[in-house]
């Protein structure tokens, strides 16, 4: 092989294992908004839950005073 081609491939592998590595390092960016997704997601869930709580106490306090006015 001659020298110049010899030196034309080494580069051409060279970029090729870098683009290949920085392709898969993954974007920071799309990371966080779907990270940011995700914690909304999970936040509006909590907040079901939380109220689901409160109703089921309610309920349970309404029970309650049903039965002790009904006897």
């Amino acid at each position: 092989m001659n020298q110049a081609l010899r030196a034309s491939l080494s580069a051409l592998a060279i970029s090729l294992l870098t683009l290949t590595l920085t392709g898969c390092s993954g974007d920071d960016e799309s990371a966080k908004k779907k990270d940011h997704v995700f914690k909304e997601t999970t936040r509006t869930i909590d907040k079901a839950r939380e109220v689901e709580g409160i109703l089921k106490d309610a309920a349970e306090k309404q029970k309650k005073a049903a039965q002790e006015a009904g006897g």
